[in-house]
């Protein structure tokens, strides 16, 4: 009975200590996958709120791992917590509207807020591991998430069809579209019907290729660099003795208006 109970404690921590550590982006990626999997997938109310889930567990997950700020993941996690509700009254209610607008939001925060905290992490970082390379991939997935999102907005924005061989296209058409597009690989089996979904899709294969030949070639050529000395806790110690040590042996200043020993006339004279 206790060797039991001692291995499902082992477990646990070790499944706790897997999910707590800083700069996990291995797992970042297998979140991010099953986001893109039920975004592309979700049809119908219990696809939406398995989706919305999905999508605010790995958001917050994103922003643990990658140190966001306090008060950034407590806004983000309020507007979560808010949406996965809101997407569990539509299944009750019957309203698919509401549904889809909370599971976008929180696709949108997914895509847009998910990659600058993941790339201010790496910009600060002192050394580079592979560890960030994985986010520097995870922020690319993020990106055909992001124009996954984007693309039928532009068409509700423009009133026409966003594609040009349907008028009806699902969740699947604009991920796959986004990511073949973001991959340069270009099907064509759709095309952007519009100047402005041109000029986006574009935009998304330029962004994606640069992306890939730059930042994540950077990074890949230089894993185990170190590019910039890590503050430790013995050095700043060290400093604090240092200074001190010399504020105490620092002779005292004289106070000019004080009488002197040449000043000073002895009584009687």
């Amino acid at each position: 009975m206790d060797t039991s109970r001692s291995s499902r404690a082992a477990r646990w921590a070790r499944m706790e200590g897997t999910f707590t550590r800083e700069d996990d982006y291995g797992i970042a990626l297998i979140l991010i996958l099953l986001t893109i999997l039920f975004f592309a997938a979700a049809e119908g109310a219990i696809g939406q709120v398995i989706s919305v889930v999905i999508s605010s567990v790995t958001l917050l997950f994103v922003l643990h791992t990658a140190g966001a700020r306090r008060r950034v993941f407590r806004v983000v996690a309020v507007v979560v917590v808010l949406a996965v509700a809101g997407t569990i009254v539509t299944v009750i209610v019957g309203d698919g509207t509401m549904g889809r607008s909370a599971t976008s939001l929180v696709g949108l925060m997914l895509a847009v807020v998910a990659p600058l905290v993941i790339l201010r992490r790496i910009v600060q970082a002192h050394t580079v591991t592979f560890r960030l390379v994985l986010g520097a991939l995870a922020i690319y997935l993020l990106f055909g998430l992001a124009y996954s999102y984007l693309f039928p907005l532009v068409a509700i924005l423009s009133s026409h069809p966003f594609f040009v061989q349907t008028d009806t296209p699902a969740s699947i058409d604009y991920a796959y579209f986004s990511y073949t597009t973001l991959a340069t690989v270009g099907y064509g089996d759709f095309t952007a019907a519009t100047g402005v979904g041109r000029m986006i899709s574009i935009s998304e294969a330029l962004v994606g290729q640069l992306f890939l030949v730059s930042a994540v070639a950077l990074l890949v050529g230089n894993i185990g660099r170190t590019l910039r000395p890590a503050p430790t806790l013995e050095s700043s110690e060290a400093s604090e003795t240092i200074a001190l040590l010399e504020a105490a042996t620092r002779p005292a200043a004289v106070d000019a208006t004080a009488p002197t020993h040449e000043d000073v006339t002895p009584p009687g004279r």
